[in-house]
């Protein structure tokens, strides 16, 4: 996914300050889709050149001007044809450091590979029960598909728990060392 399809999606919903934009990544998408002002700004700068996005400066209340950024119709049918291929292919992809670091374990000593994998194993587990307590704490004003967004997270920390467990109890057992000359 990119994020020329976030921001689109989030214009189609109205028109947005950068900053705005920036407070919906914060509240509503942070775990989803983290993303900071270097990578934002550039993104609709290229958005309103290609034509996807107008920006239209604004006298701002402390006497800055502001960018008000609205999708375009070229831009909706952008997010429509992306949405509507997503509709039809199902694609699902581990990128991750961590999954690209275990790639490359056979040329890790098991002594050196035990810390690492529990160090991982402590973040997840961290990161696992600040959705839980996320997900206990909502109202009930709040739209299913937050709720949702939110259980997948702690489903998928749960399957990465219980992987990286499986890594080290493994590790632990396995007869054979990692390190492979």
């Amino acid at each position: 996914m990119s994020l020329k399809y976030v921001i689109l999606g989030l214009l189609r919903e109205g028109s947005h300050y950068g900053y705005e934009i920036k407070q919906s990544f914060e509240q509503d998408l942070e775990d989803i889709w983290p993303v900071s002002y270097g990578q934002l700004y550039p993104t609709l700068r290229k958005l309103s050149g290609t034509g996807h996005i107008t920006m239209q400066t604004v006298p701002g209340k402390k006497a800055i001007d502001k960018n008000v950024y609205s999708i375009t119709e070229k831009g909706r049918r952008e997010f429509q044809d992306w949405f509507e291929k997503k509709l039809k292919k199902s694609q699902f992809s581990v990128k991750d450091d961590f999954t690209l670091f275990l790639f490359f374990i056979k040329d890790l000593e098991r002594e050196r590979l035990l810390p690492v994998v529990r160090k991982n194993l402590d973040i997840v587990t961290h990161q696992q029960a600040i959705f839980q307590n996320r997900l206990d704490s909502l109202g009930g004003d709040v739209p299913y598909y937050n709720r949702a967004l939110i259980k997948k997270m702690i489903l998928h920390l749960e399957a990465e728990r219980i992987w990286l467990e499986e890594i080290m109890m493994d590790q632990r057992t396995s007869p054979y060392p990692v390190h492979h000359t």
